[in-house]
């Protein structure tokens, strides 16, 4: 009996060991990880969602305001994350310099900061994070699902891992949300981080439609 709880013991004292190593080794990827998107400028990001507005937000043009998003985030990382949104399902950006980790960003106005004067919010608003358009299968997020989260605001952003997103997920038949409570995010940039600017003009629409007349008379 003495040997049995001997082993159990030391079996316990290695299970202990290895989950302390992962927990370490995840600390230093997402250390890493908070470093890499502070560098973004989010200044110039705050900027042209400010200028975009609301002239996307028509269901027939919100993917191309995600598009235009996401490359921006993309852009304005000094190369730090690639965009991979047009080819991979549940993924936005992969970090090359973290072994490819992937990342999924939502972009909800609002988010995570509101009211005149941008207090932070005691939970996130409802985040879409899977549309199944009402064939929900899932019972949970997806293995194929990025590493991390990156929940994206006009005037702040928080990251949030694919372990700890789990436990606030809601499953609904047309897919799978979120409630995060903030203080289970790393918050990467806030209101005092950036500086009020003057929106310009950009005409988004008009230069896409002229651009959609070109290719079509040029066939």
């Amino acid at each position: 009996m003495e040997t049995d709880n001997l082993i159990v013991a030391s079996s316990d004292v290695e299970i202990t060991e290895n989950s302390e190593t992962y927990n370490l080794t995840q600390n230093i990827i997402e250390s890493n990880l908070l470093q890499i998107l502070n560098t973004i400028n989010w200044q110039r990001f705050h900027n042209l969602c400010l200028s975009i507005g609301r002239d996307l937000n028509d269901q027939q043009w919100r993917f191309l305001k995600a598009i235009f998003l996401e490359n921006a985030i993309a852009n304005y990382s000094n190369d730090e994350l690639t965009y991979v949104g047009d080819t991979e399902q549940g993924c936005d950006f992969i970090v090359k310099k973290l072994n490819n980790l992937k990342i999924e960003m939502k972009y909800v106005e609002g988010c995570i900061f509101s009211g005149k004067k941008l207090c932070q919010k005691k939970t996130t608003s409802e985040i879409k994070l899977m549309n199944s358009n009402g064939t929900n299968t899932h019972s949970g997020l997806p293995d194929t699902y990025s590493d991390y989260l990156l929940i994206v605001d006009l005037n702040g952003a928080g990251l949030i891992s694919k372990e700890k997103l789990k436990k606030y997920i809601i499953l609904g038949g047309d897919g799978i949300k979120a409630k995060i409570p903030i203080d289970n995010l790393h918050i990467v940039f806030k209101p005092t981080d950036i500086e009020e600017t003057n929106k310009k003009d950009l005409q988004i629409r008009k230069i896409f439609m002229q651009t959609i007349n070109e290719i079509i008379n040029s066939v």
